[in-house]
C-alpha cells in the first residue's frame, strides 16, 4: 500500500513541477528523495514518512509560482486521497512547513528525526555541483545578476556566500554533515575561482 501511495505522489509532483524554472523542479524532488533514503540508511526514521515529505517538500513553497504549487489545505486532501493515514499527514506536513531558508535562518530545529533527515537533504542539493547549477537557474529565472557592487542588491554570490556556505554547520545529522563535506569543499573552491576569475578579491 505505502509503496503505490509513494508512487502515486512522486508521479504527481513530477508531472506538476516537471518544466518548475527556478531549480524546484522534478529533478530536485527526486535527487532530495534519493539523498534522504541515502541519509536514513544509517539515521533511521519512518522511511514512509520520509520519502512522502521529501517527494510534496517544495509543493507549497512561498517561492514557487501558482502555477506550481499548491495550498497547504490542497496537498492535505491529496494526501488523504491517497490514503495516508491522518498521523502520517501531520507528521508530513510538520516536517515541510519548517524546511524553508526562512526557518532555517532563525535556526529552527526539526521536531523529528524524519524532519531533520529531509531537511538536510533539501540541504545537500543546494549544496556542491548540484547546489552551483541550481542557484544560477534561480538566478537567471528571477532576473538577478551574478554579482553586484551594490551589497544590498540580491546576487548569486551574495547567496552563496550569505546562506550556502552555511549549510553545512547546519546538518541535523552525522550522515548529513558527512555528505556536506564534499560539497562544501567544492562550492568554496568554486567561489574563490570565481572571484578570481571577475576580480573581485580584496586587494
Amino acid at each position: 500500500m505505502q509503496k503505490k501511495q509513494l508512487e502515486a505522489a512522486a508521479s504527481f509532483v513530477s508531472d506538476r513541477l516537471k518544466y518548475e524554472p527556478t531549480g524546484h523542479d522534478a529533478a530536485h524532488i527526486d535527487r532530495v528523495r534519493q539523498l534522504a533514503r541515502q541519509i536514513a540508511n544509517q539515521e533511521g526514521g519512518s522511511l514512509f514518512v520520509i520519502e512522502m515529505a521529501a517527494i510534496v517538500h517544495d509543493i507549497i513553497d512561498e517561492k514557487l509560482s501558482s502555477e506550481w504549487k499548491l495550498s497547504p489545505q490542497q496537498l492535505e486532501h491529496q494526501l488523504l486521497f491517497w490514503e495516508v493515514h491522518t498521523r502520517d499527514i501531520r507528521y508530513i506536513m510538520d516536517i515541510i512547513t519548517t524546511m524553508s531558508f526562512r526557518h532555517r535562518h532563525k535556526q529552527n530545529r526539526p521536531i523529528t528525526l524524519e524532519g531533520a533527515i529531509v531537511q538536510d537533504a533539501d540541504r545537500l542539493d543546494a549544496i556542491g555541483a548540484t547546489g552551483i547549477a541550481r542557484v544560477f537557474t534561480y538566478a537567471g529565472a528571477k532576473g538577478e545578476p551574478h554579482y553586484s557592487k551594490d551589497t544590498q542588491q540580491g546576487s548569486v554570490l551574495k547567496h552563496m556566500e550569505e546562506k550556502l556556505l552555511k549549510l553545512k554547520d547546519l546538518m541535523n545529522t552525522h550522515a548529513g554533515t558527512q555528505l556536506a563535506e564534499d560539497r562544501q569543499d567544492l562550492m568554496s573552491l568554486f567561489i574563490k575561482t570565481w572571484k578570481e576569475e571577475c576580480g573581485l578579491t580584496d586587494e
